[in-house]
C-alpha cells in the first residue's frame, strides 16, 4: 500500500507548490522534452497529493491533447487539489483517482506515461511500484520517477532544511530515502530486481537534467517493447 502523508493537505499542498517549485520545473521539463517524442495519450502521476503536477503540465502548451490522471491513495489529498483544477478550468483534463501504487488500477499496457515525485521513498515496496508503473505503459511508452537520494551532499540537504522551513516544513527523514547504490544495486539483476512478465533490462543514460548541483543515479530500463522506464535519485 502507499502510505499516507503524515500532513493536512493544506500544508502539504503549500509545501508542494512552493518548496518543491524548483524540483517541479526540472521534472516537468523533462517531461515536455519526452512527450515532444510521443503522441499524445494518457499520463498518469503516482502518488500526486494535491495534484500539483498535473497541474503544472497541464497548464503547458507542449502537453496540450493529453489526458492527465492524479493516483494518490489519500482522497483527502485529491480533494485538497481539486479546487485548483476547477479554478483554472482543467476539470476535463485532469481526472481524480484513489489508487495504491502497489497495485495500480489499469489495465496492463494502457498508458502513454507515467511518472512520480516524491513518493518513491514512501512505499514499503519499491520495487514492486516500479514493476507496476512498468506494466501499465503502452509498448514505447515511458515512464519517469524522481525522488531524493538518502545520500545527499550535505550543503545541498541544508538547503532543502531551509527551503522546506520557509512553508513550515519540518526537515525531511533521509533514511527512508534510496540511495545511489542501492538503485543500481535493486536493477541489476538477482532476487531484489523487477521482476514478472514485465521484466526489462537495465541500461544507464542521460537525465536531461540541466541542473548542474544535482548529482543523480540515473537508469534507463528497457525492454524489446520499446518501455522505458528513468530512475532519478
Amino acid at each position: 500500500m502507499l502510505l499516507k502523508n503524515l500532513r493536512p493537505a493544506d500544508e502539504y499542498d503549500r509545501f508542494a507548490s512552493q518548496a518543491l517549485e524548483p524540483w517541479d520545473v526540472l521534472f516537468v521539463t523533462r517531461i515536455r522534452q519526452i512527450a515532444r517524442d510521443l503522441p499524445p495519450g494518457a499520463l498518469v502521476d503516482i502518488g500526486t497529493a494535491t495534484v500539483v503536477v498535473p497541474v503544472r503540465l497541464a497548464a503547458d502548451h507542449v502537453l496540450k491533447g493529453w489526458h492527465f490522471i492524479g493516483l494518490d491513495l489519500d482522497e483527502t489529498m485529491l480533494e485538497g487539489g481539486r479546487p485548483r483544477i476547477e479554478a483554472l478550468g482543467l476539470s476535463d483534463t485532469i481526472e481524480l483517482k484513489v489508487g495504491d501504487a502497489l497495485d495500480l488500477p489499469f489495465a496492463d499496457n494502457s498508458l502513454t506515461m507515467a511518472v512520480s515525485r516524491a513518493t518513491l521513498h514512501h512505499l514499503p515496496d519499491k520495487l514492486k511500484s516500479l514493476t507496476e508503473m512498468y506494466r501499465v505503459l503502452q509498448p514505447g511508452g515511458v515512464g519517469l520517477v524522481h525522488d531524493m537520494r538518502r545520500d545527499v551532499a550535505p550543503d545541498l540537504l541544508e538547503k532543502f532544511t531551509q527551503m522546506r522551513a520557509s512553508v513550515g516544513y519540518p526537515p525531511t527523514h533521509v533514511e527512508e530515502k534510496v540511495t545511489g547504490r542501492s538503485a543500481r544495486a535493486g536493477h541489476r539483476g538477482g532476487s531484489g530486481s523487477l521482476h514478472g512478465s514485465h521484466q526489462p533490462q537495465l541500461r544507464h543514460g542521460r537525465t536531461g537534467f540541466r541542473n548542474p548541483h544535482q548529482k543523480a543515479f540515473a537508469g534507463l530500463i528497457r525492454n524489446s517493447s520499446g518501455k522505458r522506464l528513468w530512475i532519478i535519485v
